[in-house]
């Protein structure tokens, strides 16, 4: 027994040494406390919200993750690629600008479709909702653009500084809002406050590390975003593919079960996957501008990659394991009883939010390494695949936790496909951007 702890200790003291490491801990902190207060809030907002009320929610929260694809057409993963920092303004003001039109022409296309979603959307809380779809794409747009520049700067503590206080809004505005009995809007003011408050914070922060930001020369513009058309080309394609296929399930099990299956998944997904997430998307930002830094220095990113596939999995074999024999207790303890099918429900997405978990830091490889066709072949091959595994599950089975499992196995199967592609194209990387 001591000569394990002790070789755990070895292990964690390496883990510590290493920089790598250390600035995803860093973000990571600030992830956890962004991310988890919202979580740990939820046994609370349960007891004073309806339920019906988080269905509506997950709803939302699915169409501005669709939205949010678009915010800035996905220049901001260009912001770590190029070596002149003049470059790197320049692209930080074109990701500013195209947020900002892409949100004015959501609100116009809400507005002109306004009779159309009245006779397709027969909820009125949701239809009031929907004209905040604008608002919130604007502040996540901006917030992602915000987020990579202090990545570039390497002001992790910074980012840690917006996520805090996004998650400390949030929660605090929807308690606030909900104890007060604004029950049918509270959860959204709640929301949209936390958005735009750490949105504001995040460019203050980046005025205040680089406060040339915004100076560039204008004859770069034209050329930048040739350089980098790919990005809006198909990673706008392959981000807006992927959620979607993500968030099928909320949009079908709605039309087929009701809005309260649809809220089980929301819920499942926000109290299992998003923790977990929390770790991978620390991973994912460290990871992406270490990329960047080895294709630059001619470093080895094969040994780099390997190595962090394994330390991915050595964090998720535990905490995924133990969600997976304890979901539906764990959910009727925490929430209520009325949330035990979550519980099963979560039970069933846990092999394919295990996989995920591990492959998603490392999917920035199609970008930095300019593999975004591929990447769009296979989202839509995804799309395809869970459509008509959603499709197979209604109409042969008839049963919610049958379909979300075809669901789950969908995932589970491409995942593995994912894992093999990637690692094969960090033993063989090639790329034009690093210039």
């Amino acid at each position: 027994m001591n000569s394990i702890l002790k070789k755990l200790k070895h292990q964690l003291k390496v883990t510590l040494a290493d920089p790598f490491w250390r600035s995803v801990g860093n973000l990571f902190s600030g992830t956890v406390i962004g991310q988890a207060l919202p979580i740990l809030i939820f046994p609370l907002l349960t007891r004073i919200y309806p339920k019906t009320i988080f269905d509506v929610y997950f709803i939302y929260s699915s169409l501005i993750l669709l939205t949010q694809i678009i915010a800035n057409l996905q220049y901001h993963f260009a912001l770590l690629l190029p070596k002149k920092e003049s470059d790197a303004r320049a692209l930080l003001f074109i990701n500013t600008a195209i947020s900002v039109i892409v949100s004015l022409a959501l609100f116009l296309l809400i507005f002109i479709t306004q009779p159309l979603l009245h006779q397709l959307v027969d909820n009125d809380s949701l239809l009031k909702w929907i004209w905040f779809v604008p608002v919130s794409t604007l502040f996540l747009g901006l917030s992602e653009t915000y987020m990579y520049y202090l990545n570039r700067l390497q002001r992790y503590t910074y980012m840690t500084y917006g996520r805090i206080s996004k998650g400390l809004l949030l929660v605090a505005g929807q308690s606030i809002f909900g104890l007060a009995g604004y029950t049918a809007d509270g959860l959204l003011w709640g929301l949209i406050i936390g958005q735009g408050v750490s949105t504001l914070l995040l460019l203050i922060l980046i005025i205040k590390s680089d406060p040339a930001c915004f100076v560039f020369n204008r004859a770069d513009l034209t050329i930048l975003i040739r350089r980098y058309k790919d990005m809006p080309l198909y990673n706008t394609v392959i981000s807006f593919i992927n959620n979607l296929s993500s968030q099928l399930p909320v949009f079908l099990l709605t039309r087929y079960y009701g809005a309260g299956t649809s809220g089980d998944f929301g819920m499942a997904n926000k109290i299992v996957n998003t923790p977990m997430g929390m770790i991978s998307q620390s991973v994912s930002q460290v990871f992406y501008r270490e990329t960047s830094e080895i294709m630059h220095t001619g470093r080895d990113l094969k040994a780099f990659v390997h190595r962090m596939y394994r330390n991915m999995f050595r964090m998720a074999v535990v905490p995924f394991s133990l969600v997976l024999f304890t979901a539906p207790w764990l959910f009727e303890f925490v929430l209520s009883e009325a949330y035990t099918s979550t519980g099963h429900m979560a039970q069933v997405l846990i092999p394919f939010y295990f996989l995920s978990f591990i492959n998603n830091p490392f999917t920035g490889l199609l970008t930095m390494l300019n593999h975004q066709k591929w990447g769009a072949f296979y989202q839509l091959a995804l799309l395809i695949a869970r459509f008509a595994a959603i499709t197979a599950g209604i109409v042969f089975f008839d049963n919610v936790l049958i379909t979300i499992g075809l669901f789950s196995l969908t995932g589970v199967v491409f995942n593995i496909w994912l894992y093999f592609y990637l690692i094969r194209l960090a033993d063989n990387p090639t790329s034009n951007y690093h210039i």
